[in-house]
């Protein structure tokens, strides 16, 4: 009898009544069992371990897949694609041990004798035979297993495609992927390019882990996308290192991927499982004196006994016909069945659905877009649900703007359209709302009564989660799961929405809908239950359509400014090129780690702070260092700096001008930081520097319109008043009271010395302190700042909290509670989880503890310039004002206003921003007013 199983297959394969496919690595367990197994020789000294450790996992595999078809793939060598597109690949790879080599061969003989195909080719790799393989099988309707441990078949598993690790009795799907990694299996190839892969000598970005490059994809998506928005990355070590090793990940990219396209040298037909030769195992397993597997070899049964199954068969066949299997109901959620959706696209059928809504108190509203293509922001349809007769929900698709015959409501539709979005007294739910309602809007079609975000109510539950999507949010809270766009997932091009039919498009976009109904009932609950309803009732529902509003209303650019900018900065580029050329003696591909690191480290003999997996590191930091020694390494700090802001914003703002209007429109993100801080993007503004006099110029280039005038009115050090209000530090109190430069009385409490006698440096390293102690600023990194001893880095903070106990008491005592409590909150009852504070891993643990310590600092003055954004605009409002608010960055609010109304409207923003709050220290806005934004700030 075969030993008990331990493995539990997957609810996924335990329902599969289709064809199942194993497919093994058998080049990789073949040397895993190697290193795995102490050595094991037969009596006439032949080496076995590796053979046997291989063997026992096959085994075990079909004895638990019990597939239909099976193969397995192994390596013969060879030159192929990837050697040619990097020489270095697998460079690091040594023969194999030589008891290691003939065990290959023993192996092959198993599978031989088991009469499973083997696939192996000279010049094409087992794992892209394997990858071929799987989608063909899938695309045929076969559940796949990989025998594999290889991280590279993450790429590929999916709910039909699964990894099976029987060495650990470990099954590894789409959801294991994202807990082990962080990101989705369509990511991981984006994960790897930043990584790297030591096993197959592929350079990742030195010093990026796993957790920095899963929060950057999990960011950003691809790592395309990550480059093109690479000035929204926060940290500027981790910038440049990422600009200064695009190269590297473009090529580790190339390298990672998995081929799914090569030539296969069997059809899934030729895979179907035969009965073994047991004669044959017999012999062999006596041969290599493998005497307990005897007793294991799998029974024949009839399933492997010539033609394939008649229910694999009609699986196969019924693999198109569009239904989707429900998924096994979850007594520990909700269950959610989608209603079947109608398209309204004809003049009957509009009229009567809209009837239906128009007399509804409450409706989802859901919003499709193009996705692809050369418009993919374009809005292609609208869904809408409501609760019928009883429980039942009704739902309805109405295309706007698809291709084809059929793909756009008539003209009466879309005026009843826009009565019904327009209609306040019919509430408006969804998830995701503000988009759709710009998009509508930009249609012609105001949608007034928005009332519930789910995703805004999400975000307030838990503000760190990493799904952020409807289609995983469903499953997590319901029985159920998002229907699928057929079409989308049977094509290799992402295509887009607006060339599908609205019948293709409607079961999904009207699902989205319902579900975005069906989480409000949930999530009202759970935020009344969790004291944050107050919150998301009084601040970030209103703040919805305000931003939505000022996403509308954009910014005026001055583009010939910009122009002229841009002319001075390509000749800036072009002197400072010939600078450094000049200074390395010959010119060189500056923007090569490579070739710079070679004239860094070999022509001037500069001396090497850092080596990474790669060589020499010409990051930020070590250039900084070195330009104390060179003038080259300070030229190439400029020259980055000076090609990343033109590349950003000097040519990349021009482009992203409205032709509706001439302006700039920004999108402002609500639920993406867990602080509660809004950011921006498509264009990101925060990220312009404002302390550089090119960062200034470009700021200059945002102008009011002819006969208005901008005002900038800015919190002033609001962070370090919200420590002091929550510390209640004597001394950090007093200063803000008396008004005095708390920098300056910092260093005076911390050096010993009358304020008079406060020196340049004195009040750097005070200002270094004030800014970063919330931050969980270290002995190290204070000395790196001000470029100090450690030594004296650490006496510097130790007198510090002599000075400022209270705010040494208040840090720990805010770090206990939170790890008491798991979470921490901000004076207005914004909270954030924090599981990692019992985390065994120090480095883990000592991250959260420094949210613990920021989150309620930073998500207050979150909280706050959001109230005073709503103040503000009520106040415009009530007093008739033409004034627009037009943006929000970081700390501070900008408005455009008629010049008559300038004065008046200053005032108000300084009133309605120091009144958001009442702190034990006063709130101090700086308000400046003129035709730009720079010289208004």
């Amino acid at each position: 009898m075969p030993p008990p199983s331990k493995l539990q297959k997957p609810q996924a394969l335990a329902d599969w009544a289709g064809p199942t496919l194993l497919l093994m690595d058998g080049t990789y367990f073949v040397f895993r069992a190697y290193h795995a197994l102490p050595p094991l020789t037969t009596r006439s000294g032949v080496a076995t371990h590796a053979a046997y450790g291989f063997t026992t996992m096959l085994l075990k595999a079909l004895r638990e897949v019990a597939p239909t078809h099976a193969a397995v793939a192994f390596d013969l060598g060879g030159s192929d694609a990837r050697s040619a597109i990097d020489p270095c690949y697998k460079a690091n790879r040594t023969e194999p041990p030589a008891d290691l080599r003939p065990q290959f061969d023993l192996a092959r003989r198993v599978v031989k004798a088991l009469r499973l195909p083997v696939i192996e080719e000279r010049g094409t790799e087992a794992d892209d035979f394997l990858g071929t393989l799987s989608r063909a099988a899938e695309r045929e309707g076969f559940f796949t297993v990989l025998l594999a441990g290889d991280k590279d078949f993450m790429q590929i598993v999916d709910e039909r495609t699964w990894l099976l690790d029987t060495m650990y009795d470990r099954w590894v799907g789409p959801a294991q992927v994202v807990e082990k990694t962080g990101v989705r299996p369509d990511q991981i190839v984006e994960y790897m390019a930043l990584l790297g892969d030591q096993v197959d000598n592929v350079a990742g970005i030195p010093g990026v882990g796993p957790k920095t490059a899963a929060q950057l994809i999990q960011q950003f998506g691809t790592v395309a996308q990550l480059f093109t928005r690479l000035s929204e990355v926060p940290k500027d070590k981790l910038r440049e290192k990422l600009r200064a090793h695009a190269d590297t990940v473009a090529l580790a990219r190339r390298l990672v991927e998995l081929k799914l396209d090569v030539p296969l040298p069997l059809t899934l037909a030729e895979l179907l499982r035969r009965e073994p030769d047991p004669a044959e195992l017999r012999r062999l397993f006596e041969e290599l004196e493998f005497t307990r597997l005897v007793r294991d070899l799998p029974a024949p049964t009839q399933a492997l006994t010539g033609d394939a199954p008649a229910q694999a068969s009609g699986h196969a066949l019924a693999a198109d016909d569009g239904v989707e299997t429900p998924p096994a109901a979850d007594e520990a959620k909700p269950a959610l069945v989608w209603a079947p959706a109608t398209v309204a696209a004809s003049g009957v059928v509009c009229a009567e659905v809209f009837r239906f809504f128009a007399a509804q108190p409450q409706l989802a509203l859901h919003g499709e877009f193009s996705g692809a293509g050369e418009r993919p922001h374009e809005l292609v349809g609208v869904a809408l649900a409501a609760p019928g007769e009883g429980a039942v929900v009704r739902t309805a698709y109405l295309p706007l703007a698809h291709d084809g015959l059929g793909g756009r409501i008539e003209a009466p539709a879309r005026v009843a359209l826009q009565a019904l979005l327009a209609d306040a007294a019919v509430v408006k739910v969804g998830f995701g709302l503000k988009r759709v309602i710009t998009a509508l809007r930009s249609l012609g079609m105001p949608v007034a009564g928005a009332s519930f975000d789910s995703e805004l109510a999400l975000y307030l539950v838990d503000p760190g989660r990493r799904e952020h999507a409807l289609v995983d949010i469903v499953p997590q809270r319901f029985a159920a799961a998002l229907p699928k766009v057929e079409l989308l997932e049977a094509s290799r091009k992402k295509l887009a929405l607006s060339t599908l039919a609205p019948e293709t498009v409607a079961p999904r976009a009207a699902a989205s809908a319902q579900a975005a109904l069906a989480l409000q009932p949930l999530l009202t609950a759970e935020l009344q239950q969790l004291g944050l309803w107050t919150l998301f009732c009084e601040l970030e529902m209103p703040l919805l359509p305000l931003l939505a509003e000022m996403e509308w209303t954009g910014v005026r650019v001055d583009l010939e400014a910009l122009a002229a900018l841009s002319r001075e900065v390509d000749a800036q580029i072009d002197t400072l090129r010939e600078r450094i050329h000049a200074q390395a003696g010959a010119p060189f591909n500056i923007a090569s780690n490579k070739q710079l690191a070679g004239v860094l480290f070999e022509k001037l003999n500069l001396p090497i702070l850092r080596r990474t997996k790669t060589g020499p590191s010409t990051d930020q930091d070590v250039l900084e260092k070195l330009a104390r020694e060179h003038p080259l390494p300070a030229a190439v700090l400029e020259l980055r700096q000076l090609a990343k802001l033109k590349g950003t914003y000097l040519d990349a703002l021009p482009l992203l001008i409205d032709p509706r209007d001439g302006r700039l429109h920004t999108t402002f993100n609500q639920a993406t930081a867990a602080t509660g801080r809004l950011s921006s993007s498509d264009p990101n503004l925060q990220n312009i520097p404002t302390r550089t006099d090119l960062g200034r110029r470009i700021r200059r280039a945002f102008v009011a319109e002819p006969g208005a005038l901008l005002i900038s009115a800015d919190y002033n050090q609001i962070e370090l008043r919200i420590l002091a209000h929550m510390s209640q530090d004597p001394v950090l109190c007093d200063s803000f009271a008396r008004q005095v430069d708390i920098h300056t009385q910092t260093a005076a409490e911390v050096f010993g010395v009358p304020l008079a006698d406060v020196s340049v440096t004195m009040r750097s390293a005070a200002k270094a302190i004030n800014f970063g102690i919330a931050y969980g600023l270290s002995a190290f990194g204070l000395s790196q700042r001000l470029e100090l001893p450690p030594k004296e880095a650490q006496a510097i903070i130790n007198r510090y909290f002599e000075r400022y106990h209270g705010v040494r008491e208040w840090l720990d005592a805010t770090i206990e509670a939170a790890r008491r409590e798991g979470s921490v909150s901000t004076l207005f009852g914004r909270r954030r989880l924090l599981p990692d504070l019992h985390s065994k891993n120090m480095m883990v643990r000592q991250g959260a503890e420094r949210m613990a310590v920021n989150t309620p600092i930073q998500g207050t003055a979150a909280d706050l310039i959001k109230r005073a954004m709503l103040r503000a605009t009520q106040q415009l409002t009530a007093g008739g004002f033409a004034a627009r608010m037009t943006l929000q960055v970081h700390d501070e609010l900008v408005f455009e206003a008629p010049a008559a109304e300038a004065t008046a409207v200053a005032t108000l923003a300084r009133e309605a921003m120091e009144g958001a709050g009442t702190l034990s220290v006063p709130l101090v806005v700086t308000v400046g007013t003129d035709r730009n934004w720079a010289d208004a700030h």
